[in-house]
């Protein structure tokens, strides 16, 4: 299942407005968006539909998001909401510029190998921290 962006989701979602539709998949879109409240530039990330109609889906994304919520660590993007709106999960947290481990390595086939060792060493730190 692939997700689309609609024209209801680029109204304002709970104070945050869509912005820029920045990736999109099985799971859902990310949008860039701006809170409105706080006037700052955050991911928000809409699940498919049909993901909060299954209740094992549901209770882990409830269970992951409390506790991604709860970690701070220079390695871990902070979460700052989490919840359901009509159906819909959603999750907004800090957004980050720049390009995603699959489109790196799509684009440069292998890395050097400090390189690679450093974001070993990043992911094994914010895994750590979880």
């Amino acid at each position: 299942m692939t997700v689309q962006a609609t024209p209801a989701t680029r109204n304002d979602f709970l104070g945050y407005r869509p912005e820029e539709l920045v990736g999109q998949g099985g799971m859902g879109v990310v949008y860039r968006a701006r809170d409105l409240r706080l006037k700052r530039t955050v991911a928000l990330k809409l699940m498919a539909p049909e993901l909060a109609a299954d209740e094992r889906f549901r209770e882990r994304f409830e269970r992951e998001a409390e506790l991604a919520m709860s970690l701070e660590h220079p390695n871990v993007v902070p979460i700052h909401d989490a919840g359901e709106l009509d159906g819909r999960l959603y999750l907004v947290m800090r957004f980050v510029e720049g390009t995603d481990l699959r489109a790196l390595l799509r684009a440069e086939c292998a890395l050097e190998p400090r390189r690679a060792l450093a974001i070993v060493d990043q992911v094994a730190h914010a895994l750590d921290a979880a």
